[in-house]
């Protein structure tokens, strides 16, 4: 696949409760597995549970978290 292209991204689970294993985000959000460890370290992005080894992501949370980042245009400040 050409790296310009753009893959396109799985819908979200509609029950807010499912639980997302990291491993599987990217396919949600568009980030690697990379940037998201690196936010959780910062304190960025969406909110996580980690239960023993596993790290995942509760569709609701995810779903809540890409509506506060939506911008109406270019000059919208960021987070």
């Amino acid at each position: 696949m050409p790296a310009d292209s753009i893959s396109p991204l799985r819908p979200l689970p509609d029950n807010d409760e499912i639980l997302i294993p990291s491993r599987q985000m990217p396919a949600y959000v568009g980030l690697s597995v990379q940037t998201l460890a690196r936010w959780r370290h910062e304190g960025k992005g969406p909110e996580y549970v980690k239960i023993g080894r596993l790290i995942a992501y509760k569709a609701g949370i995810v779903r809540g978290w890409l509506d506060a980042c939506r911008l109406s245009s270019t000059s919208s400040p960021t987070q």
